[in-house]
C-alpha cells in the first residue's frame, strides 16, 4: 500500500532541493571566508549522504544498509580503485600528441621538480608513494564492505559467552569507526546521497538515472566557479561543469553494475587523489606532474569531457537499444539491502 502511494517525483526533487541549499550554503560561507577552512568543503560533501538517508528514512522507511555497502567481489573494488590511473594513462599520451601536432611546447609540460609527498619524498617518486599510500588506507574501507558482506562482526559476537555479547558492538565501532574518518566527511558521504540514493530510487530505468544526476551533480559543484582558481575563467568553468555532468553517467553504471556503494566510492576519492596527482587540481590549483595548459587536458577539463562524454554516449546508447534488458539486469529496490 505505502509502495503505491509513493511520489517518486516528490521524493526526488525534496532530496535535491535540500541537497543543494545546504551545501551552496555551506560553499558561500567557504569562499565568503576566504576560502581558508577546507574542512568545511570535505564536510560540505557529506550533505548529500546525510540528506539522502534522511529522505530514504522519511519517505520509504528504508535503513541505511539499502544504500548497499556490502563487499562487491574484487573485480569491483579494483576496478574503481584504479580507473583513475586508466584515465591518466589515455590523458597523457593525447596531451602529448596534441602538443607534437600543434608545435606548442607550452601545451604540456612535464614538471616533477613540483611534487612534494609525505616522508620528505620528492619528484616522480611521489606518485607512487601517495598512491600506494591511499590504496593503503582503503584497507578499512574493505574491513566494514567485508563485515557487512560476511557478517563476520555478528559470527564473531555469537560464539562469544553472553554476558560478554556486548563487546560485538564495541568490535563494529572498530571496523566502522576509521571509515567515518577517513570516508564520510568526503567522497564516501557525496557518493551515498548521489548514487546511493538518487540513483537507486531510479536504477530500474538506468538511463533516466543517469540523466537525472548529471545536471544535478554539475549544480553541486556550480559554487566552485566562484573560487579563486576558477573565478572569471569561463571556458574553464563550462567545461568543468560538462566534465562533471557526463563523469555522472560513469559513476551511475558503476554503481548500478555492481550494486554496491564502494565502486564509485573508490573511484571518487582515487579521481581526487590521481588526477590532481598527475594533471594539476582544477580547485585549488596545486600544480601536477604535468603543467601547461590544465585546464584543456585535464580529467575535469576538456579531455576529461571528451572522454567521459564518449562513455556516456555508449552507456546510454547500450541502454536505449536494450532496455529491457538493462531493467532486468538491475537489482530489485527490495533486494537493494545486503543480505
Amino acid at each position: 500500500m505505502l509502495r503505491n502511494m509513493r511520489n517518486p517525483r516528490k521524493e526526488t526533487l525534496t532530496f535535491i532541493a535540500v541537497t543543494l541549499a545546504v551545501s551552496w550554503t555551506m560553499a558561500v560561507l567557504f569562499i565568503a571566508g576566504g576560502e581558508k577552512s577546507p574542512s568545511l568543503m570535505r564536510w560540505m560533501m557529506c550533505v548529500p549522504g546525510i540528506v539522502g538517508l534522511a529522505c530514504s528514512w522519511f519517505f520509504r522507511r528504508e535503513p541505511p544498509s539499502a544504500v548497499g555497502f556490502a563487499f562487491p567481489g574484487w573485480k569491483w573494488w579494483f576496478l574503481g580503485l584504479a580507473l583513475p590511473l586508466a584515465y591518466a594513462a589515455v590523458i597523457a599520451p593525447l596531451a602529448y600528441a596534441v602538443r607534437f601536432a600543434t608545435g606548442d611546447a607550452a601545451f604540456i609540460q612535464y614538471q616533477p621538480e613540483l611534487l612534494k609527498g609525505p616522508f620528505g619524498v620528492t619528484g616522480v617518486a611521489t606518485v607512487p608513494v601517495m598512491i600506494l599510500l591511499f590504496w593503503t588506507l582503503t584497507v578499512t574501507w574493505w574491513l566494514a564492505a567485508a563485515s557487512v558482506r560476511w557478517r563476520w562482526v555478528e559470527k564473531l559476537g555469537a560464539k562469544l559467552p553472553e554476558r560478554w555479547r556486548w563487546l560485538r558492538y564495541g568490535l563494529a565501532a572498530l571496523v566502522w569507526w576509521p571509515v567515518v574518518g577517513f570516508g564520510v566527511p568526503s567522497e564516501l558521504g557525496e557518493e551515498v546521497g548521489w548514487r546511493g540514493t538518487l540513483v537507486r530510487w531510479w536504477m530500474h530505468r538506468p538511463a533516466l538515472a543517469a540523466a537525472i544526476t548529471m545536471p544535478v551533480w554539475a549544480a553541486f559543484h556550480l559554487p566552485l566557479i566562484f573560487s579563486s582558481t576558477q573565478r572569471g575563467h569561463v571556458a574553464q568553468n563550462v567545461t568543468f561543469l560538462l566534465s562533471i555532468a557526463v563523469a555522472a553517467v560513469v559513476f551511475a553504471q558503476l554503481y548500478m553494475a555492481s550494486r554496491s556503494i564502494w565502486p564509485p566510492a573508490l573511484f571518487h576519492i582515487s579521481w581526487n587523489l590521481i588526477n590532481p596527482l598527475f594533471f594539476g587540481s582544477v580547485y585549488s590549483g596545486r600544480p601536477g606532474l604535468f603543467g601547461g595548459q590544465v585546464w584543456v587536458f585535464n580529467g575535469e577539463g576538456v579531455f576529461g569531457l571528451v572522454l567521459n562524454g564518449l562513455v556516456a554516449a555508449w552507456l546510454f546508447r547500450h541502454w536505449r537499444r536494450s532496455p529491457r534488458g538493462a531493467e532486468r539486469a538491475v537489482m530489485p529496490e527490495s533486494a537493494a539491502t545486503p543480505a
